[in-house]
């Protein structure tokens, strides 16, 4: 059974990185609710980029990644209307 899921592009500092990437929500539920399901230790983030902290640089990007929730210590949705780079 396939259910329709809400894409939200997010940011999130993890140790020494920033990550953006797409996650996916059921219609009507909020960030935190996702972010707050005890029985799932990794967020499951799509279309991800990998940034350095220190100098902003990209690292890596990926298709999938899974983030370590536990590992997160700030996270926010991006502007859509915001132009390329400026999150």
């Amino acid at each position: 059974m396939h259910i329709d899921k809400e894409k939200t592009r997010i940011t999130a500092l993890v140790g020494r990185f920033r990550v953006v990437g797409d996650m996916y929500m059921y219609p009507g539920a909020r960030l935190m609710d996702l972010v707050n399901m005890k029985e799932q230790v990794f967020m499951p983030i799509t279309d991800a980029e990998i940034y350095s902290l220190g100098d902003g640089k990209l690292l890596q990007k990926a298709a999938f990644i899974g983030l370590n929730r536990n590992q997160v210590y700030l996270f926010y949705p991006v502007d859509q209307d915001k132009p390329e780079g400026q999150e």
